[in-house]
């Protein structure tokens, strides 16, 4: 029989994993075989993206979806798992885990979810190929001030022409005066 204090622990710890679900990205990642060393390392470089990587029971998640009454299959919660989930930077946690993938071969990509809606990790893949927030905040930023600028070039264009003529012209009667005087 569970204690009361077992079950008051419990509710906490799916408490906290209802916060973590909350994130605009969720991504839910198969760890086994990473070391302890392998497992800070990516931690660390979700952390410095202001996200979050939390090693959970399968358990515990479970019965989130089931409080929250989410149709999610048990099948994507089977062996150990961890999430990364992050508020802003979807994009640049996805291509973390794409990346450490790649390079350590022995983390799997789930499953995920994009702002409650559930994707795959083929769709994660295809999240991680993506400009990061910043990058398409810098796009945004140059494509509102180019045109700006071409305007201001051309605006100054014939400016510049006319005084490149009247110079010209002034250069010409001074050597006209200098020639007949």
């Amino acid at each position: 029989m569970t204690s009361k204090k077992t079950m008051e622990k419990n509710q906490k710890k799916v408490d906290e994993i209802k916060d973590i679900f909350s994130n605009n990205g969720v991504y839910l990642v198969d760890y086994r075989g990473l070391s302890v060393k392998e497992i800070q390392s990516l931690r660390k470089k979700i952390k410095n993206l202001d996200s979050g990587f939390k090693v959970v029971k399968n358990r515990l998640i479970i019965k989130h979806f089931e409080n929250e009454k989410k149709e999610q299959g048990r099948e994507i919660f089977s062996g150990p798992t961890a999430i990364a989930y992050s508020d802003e930077k979807i994009v640049e946690v996805a291509k973390v885990l794409v990346d450490f993938q790649k390079e350590s071969k022995k983390i799997s990509i789930k499953s995920g979810f994009i702002e409650d809606k559930f994707v795959s990790s083929d769709e994660i893949v295809s999240v991680s190929k993506l400009p990061g927030r910043d990058q398409l905040m810098a796009q945004m930023v140059l494509s509102m001030a180019y045109p700006i600028k071409k305007m201001g070039m051309a605006l100054s264009s014939p400016l510049k022409t006319m005084l490149v003529l009247m110079k010209n012209l002034k250069d010409k009667k001074e050597k006209e005066e200098n020639n007949n005087g």
